[in-house]
């Protein structure tokens, strides 16, 4: 039942994410110092301080390191892509390609890091893709059941083709998916999306194969968003100890 202070230190450069948990999860403790998320922390520096009973912490050190590590991971990587695209006035959206359960904690990371969440459930937003198709293979009625549907929420249409993108813009759908389209031809597609009677006002988004390393080739104007499933699916996690004192 000893008392002791709890040091939580950044092993590397990161944006931290986590504030709740440690506040949460160790609410049994008194919390002396704790920074905010989304600040930008150095090596060495120190992002909390908590005092309280030693076998306390120690029971919970692990969880809650995990996921501090896990979501200022998260944090940091959406922080550099957002950045890059802050400049061309696009938005870096997040997937539903998440960690089983942490869905929640995860896209609250993506969000301190700069990054808009998407849809959170297939409740929130419709997504007609290839595999929907195959149930109903005329697009233009498959958009207008789910307008129907689902008044006031965003129908969106996947599309990797040209041909489906004509049949896409001949429909009631408010946001366009270029899936896996080559950079170099986008400026075309972009222009024709816009010069198109429905496509003026569309939301335009990309995803599939879009990288840190060739993610200013897809910085195009007339882009809205640029969805990324590795903001959450592939992760590195920071480092981050926690030393009792």
């Amino acid at each position: 039942n000893k008392t002791v202070k709890a040091h939580f230190i950044a092993k590397e450069e990161m944006v931290f994410a986590g504030k709740e948990i440690i506040t949460q999860g160790f609410r049994e403790c008194v919390v002396n110092k704790i920074r905010n998320d989304g600040e930008k922390i150095k090596e060495g520096e120190t992002i909390a301080i908590i005092k309280g009973q030693i076998v306390t912490i120690l029971q919970k050190e692990r969880v809650i390191l995990n996921l501090l590590q896990r979501l200022s991971g998260v944090a940091s990587t959406t922080n550099v892509l957002a950045q890059r695209l802050k400049k061309h006035d696009i938005q870096l959206l997040d997937t539903r390609k998440t960690t089983p359960g942490l869905r929640e904690f995860e896209k609250f990371a993506v969000s301190v890091g700069g990054g808009i969440n998407h849809r959170f459930s297939l409740k929130e937003a419709v997504m007609i893709k290839d595999n929907h198709l195959i149930g109903n293979p005329d697009l233009k009625d498959a958009v207008e059941k789910a307008a129907a549907q689902n008044p006031g929420k965003d129908i969106e249409v996947e599309v990797d083709t040209l041909q489906q993108l004509e049949e896409a813009l001949e429909t009631k759908a408010t946001s366009i998916l270029l899936d896996n389209f080559c950079p170099k031809k986008l400026p075309d597609t972009i222009n024709y999306i816009r010069s198109h009677k429905n496509g003026t006002s569309i939301y335009i988004e990309l995803s599939g194969g879009i990288n840190l390393e060739n993610i200013d080739q897809y910085c195009i104007k007339g882009v809205n968003g640029i969805s990324m499933g590795v903001l959450t699916h592939n992760i590195k996690s920071k480092d981050i100890s926690l030393d009792l004192k």
